[in-house]
């Protein structure tokens, strides 16, 4: 199911309709058996241990974990321990972009490229994500609050600042044993944050390191070497990601989308697109739209 569909499953207090969902560690044990796809996934596991599978891969979760799925493959949940107690947090593409106003955790492509994208967490670590997802609950849960959709923004926004800041902090443990913090690492946070801010208008690679005052050469070296994809694969991907969530999610033609994308014709926004999508922007918004017909 997508995420519209497992938002019907919950009481409105879980959910902005159309936005985002939150499920709570006495509600979590409902989503054993289900399958969930065409949405980002975040899971914080407070005890016990659950078995999921994330397109091919399946993976055991347990008491400190943390994940980050960013999926279009199912993400199923098959078997759960009976003292399970997690949260599972489902915001779309829109809202996570609203909350987030043009910021990104420094080291979340760092994050993303791993095989099994799994966060170990200390209890210390796993009391304050709790904490923030218990204030985000709690303001979900008043429907009658006036500010109730910019509240939960800014305590999303609170809480994608923390998991930053851990995966950051554990990072440069993992790569730095003699305690140093490098120039690259200096460059690769720099770069995502320009990037975050700037790959709507900004497509060279030129513009990023002239920014960075290094050469796009070097910037190239350093990208593909801590994140194992080039510079422009990164502004590829956030293009892509805006293309499809603007075709899927929005009425705009494919001259504006083209535009607001600032590709220099929609020529050239519609030969990216096939490249990359295997599909025309034309056929890839027709087939959305008769997939989500047939749901």
């Amino acid at each position: 199911m997508k995420q519209a569909e497992l938002i019907a499953k919950f009481p409105p207090q879980n959910s902005i309709i159309d936005r985002v969902l939150l499920i709570r560690p006495e509600q979590f044990s409902s989503l054993e058996g289900q399958s969930v796809q065409e949405c980002r996934m975040f899971l914080l596991v407070c005890s016990g241990s659950l078995t999921i599978s994330a397109g091919s891969e399946k993976m055991h979760l347990h008491a400190g974990n943390f994940v980050d799925l960013l999926l279009w493959d199912p993400v199923t949940f098959l078997e759960m321990s009976d003292d399970i107690a997690a949260w599972c947090l489902l915001p779309n593409y829109e809202f996570t972009n609203e909350s987030l106003n043009d910021m990104k955790p420094a080291n979340s492509e760092s994050f993303k490229k791993r095989s099994a994208p799994m966060l170990p967490l200390d209890e210390k670590d796993v009391l304050m994500l709790e904490t923030l997802l218990r204030l985000f609950a709690s303001t979900l849960s008043d429907t009658e609050h006036f500010y109730r959709a910019e509240a939960c923004q800014t305590y999303f926004r609170s809480f994608m600042l923390e998991i930053g800041n851990l995966m950051l902090r554990k990072g440069q443990a993992e790569e730095k044993s003699d305690g140093l913090v490098t120039r690259q690492d200096i460059i690769i946070m720099g770069f995502l944050k320009l990037v975050w801010k700037h790959y709507r208008e900004e497509h060279n690679i030129e513009f990023y390191a002239e920014r960075l005052c290094v050469s796009a050469k070097h910037l190239s070296r350093v990208v593909k070497s801590k994140l194992g994809k080039t510079p422009y694969a990164v502004i590829r991907d956030e293009l892509l990601q805006q293309a499809t969530y603007l075709l899927k999610g929005t009425t705009k033609s494919i001259q504006e989308i083209s535009a607001e994308l600032h590709f220099s014709e929609m020529a050239a926004f519609c030969k990216f697109f096939k490249k990359h999508k295997g599909l025309s922007p034309t056929a890839f918004r027709s087939s959305s739209r008769k997939s989500e017909g047939t749901n």
